[in-house]
């Protein structure tokens, strides 16, 4: 709507030197809103996100991450240097929140809760498109002046800025004031407590990314800030950040968009689930597990109903291996965004890495345990009860913190099983895996057999083919920050450098 503004008041300026007639309301259709709606875009918007679904908007990252292995059209999953689009990010999603949280308070049905809410799901859209891009259009992107040929900013400034956002938005909440109701807000429902809670797991989130960087002091502090605030942290599953799709309404699971019959689960997943020990093996019959952990896993039987993957990464290899599970892959199949799990697994590693005076096995026994209860449901379905999901979760939680405090199991100790277990419960959100994965190294993912790339897991996706064409200046902005400083899947992006 923004662009159709600047493309108007563009003409207007070109054709200034004319005479100046007011035709009145002659050529305005009354049925037609001048202004957007806050409820429809910040539904919108939320929508377009949660449902990307496709190479660049969902499958590629689940390949990348090594969760699914491809049967036919195996390009992507041996790393062909595949050129992504971000059109959907900035046009159907980022736009539409930056109106919601630029409206004036009260102006449209927009208030102080509905513009925090579009600011945080902002912050989360960004972190997604910087991850898989590296240095991207920021600051410049809809500030309305340079739409075609904005600057990009470097990942670094764009990741303290969405931290101080992240704070900001969550400051801006208010419990006691009006919320958008649950047709808006797709996400919490309204539920202005949730969203605070989500904030500081997601500060948790953004702070670790940058462990590894020359902001991890920055990071060590904001992480604390956000581990103490107020709101607190996704602790239960009753407070995860869950899509539940709209069929009637045209809005479905990202997978079912995917064909998934083209995809298997992984046998490197399955293996790993399995606890097959050993190293992973050459050949095509031999464990693939890149983990450390040598224990039966549960959540195989949730992942993949307890069968056998497909090996990763074959230009062919004719399969019967097991699909994902349909309780993900089904149109009206919920999708978690953001989970406890994942935010006490960020806590684990922070009592690692940073000072924050909470004890590693604790937080990493949580996460276990938490991810094995979101699947409560299903377990029940197939006749254990909520017991003996404990039960096994318990005892498997036992096992690994004993692996990662044996060198010989575990010789990265407790920061391998915690990103080992990170790859486990995050699935099946590639993006977020992804991203893990290339920070940490764990868990420890072989390249492609048949990579065509040099045999090098994707570090990135390329940048649009319209950004170098249309913006060669800003492209090349970006592609100085990348190392080595080219436009391929095998460049590093800042955080990884």
């Amino acid at each position: 709507m923004k662009k159709i503004i600047y493309i108007i008041a563009l003409v207007a300026l070109t054709l200034g030197s004319c005479d100046r007639i007011d035709f009145g309301d002659i050529n305005r259709d009354p049925s037609v809103p001048v202004e957007g709606n806050t409820d429809a875009l910040l539904r919108g918007a939320m929508a377009s996100f949660a449902s990307n679904g496709g190479r660049v908007y969902y499958s590629n990252a689940t390949l990348y991450a090594q969760y699914q292995s491809q049967t036919v059209y195996t390009q992507e999953q041996r790393y062909v240097q595949y050129v992504g689009s971000w059109y959907r990010y900035y046009v159907e999603q980022l736009n539409n929140l930056k109106e919601v949280a630029d409206t004036d308070q009260d102006v449209r049905g927009a208030t102080d809760n509905m513009k925090a809410i579009a600011e945080l799901t902002s912050v989360f859209i960004t972190k997604r498109i910087t991850d898989t891009y590296g240095d991207i259009p920021y600051f410049d992107a809809l500030n309305g002046v340079d739409l075609l040929t904005p600057n990009y900013t470097p990942q670094r400034d764009i990741y303290l800025d969405l931290i101080e956002r992240a704070k900001a938005a969550r400051d801006l909440l208010n419990p006691n004031a009006f919320t958008p109701d649950a047709d808006t807000d797709i996400f919490y429902g309204g539920d202005i407590n949730k969203w605070g809670k989500f904030a500081n797991s997601f500060i948790l989130a953004l702070s670790i990314q940058l462990s590894n960087t020359d902001a991890s002091t920055l990071a060590e502090a904001a992480f604390n800030e956000a581990l103490n605030n107020v709101y607190g942290v996704i602790e239960d599953n009753a407070d995860n950040m869950v899509f539940t799709p709209d069929v009637a309404g045209g809005v479905v699971n990202p997978i079912s968009l995917s064909r998934p019959g083209d995809f298997n689960v992984t046998k490197e997943l399955t293996d790993a689930l399995k606890g097959n020990p050993g190293p992973w093996g050459a050949g095509l019959n031999d464990p693939k597990n890149p983990t450390s952990n040598t224990h039966l896993d549960y959540r195989l039987y949730v992942y993949s109903g307890g069968g056998d993957g497909l090996p990763y990464g074959y230009a062919s290899y004719p399969s019967s291996a097991t699909k994902i599970n349909n309780i993900f892959d089904q149109q009206d199949s919920p999708f978690t965004l953001f989970s406890a799990a994942y935010t006490w697994l960020n806590r684990a590693e922070g009592a690692v890495i940073y000072n924050t005076g909470e004890v590693a096995e604790d937080m990493l026994r949580k996460g276990i345990e938490t991810s094995y209860a979101a699947y409560y449901d299903y377990f029940a379905s197939v006749g254990a009860d909520n017991n003996q999901v404990d039960a096994w979760a318990q005892q498997y939680a036992t096992d690994r913190i004993a692996d990662a405090n044996d060198p010989a199991i575990a010789p990265g100790g407790l920061a391998q099983v915690i990103g080992e277990e990170k790859w486990f419960a995050l699935f099946p959100d590639g993006y977020a895996a992804w991203a893990e994965q290339r920070r940490t190294g764990w868990p420890a993912l072989h390249p492609a057999p048949d990579a065509v790339n040099g045999g090098v897991i994707p570090h990135r996706m390329l940048y649009p083919d319209n950004s170098k064409t249309v913006n060669p200046n800003g492209w090349a902005q970006g592609v100085q920050g990348l190392l080595p400083a080219e436009d391929l899947n095998t460049s590093k992006i800042w955080w990884e450098q």
